[in-house]
């Protein structure tokens, strides 16, 4: 997938194969594209680091993504850097009940040689 030499064609590709490896618990591809040093700010303000979200996603049952769609994706590339925006509809269950969320995010990218990694993330709630 890294191969292709045009990153904004890569970084869409990787933002869509995202959503759809929290569904089908794809821990290999999410672990390689978060960077060790990841964190993410959730809606609610709370700093998490990547080892709390794996956690969180694949040692307890608490949350299920059951459905997760991207859209609206604005790529700016600077240098080996790219801070990419978009839109992720959702749904899932949390400790038994359903739930649906729209989000605003943003994730910043470093590239390393060929390969693309996710520094940073941060997730906003848009009201209903």
């Amino acid at each position: 997938m890294e191969q292709d030499t045009d990153p904004v064609a890569v970084l869409t590709k990787l933002e869509h194969t995202l959503a759809s490896a929290w569904v089908t618990g794809d821990r290999a591809f999410i672990e390689g594209l978060l960077a060790p040093e990841w964190t993410v700010t959730d809606p609610s303000g709370q700093v998490l680091t990547r080892q709390q979200v794996l956690d969180d996603t694949f040692i307890t049952s608490d949350r299920k993504i059951t459905a997760m769609a991207i859209d609206d994706l604005r790529i700016r590339l600077f240098g080996d850097a790219a801070v990419v925006t978009g839109r992720t509809r959702a749904s899932g269950t949390y400790r038994g009940s359903a739930g649906s969320a729209v989000l605003r995010f943003t994730d910043v990218f470093v590239r390393v040689g060929t390969r693309w990694q996710v520094v940073a993330s941060q997730g906003t709630v848009v009201p209903p």
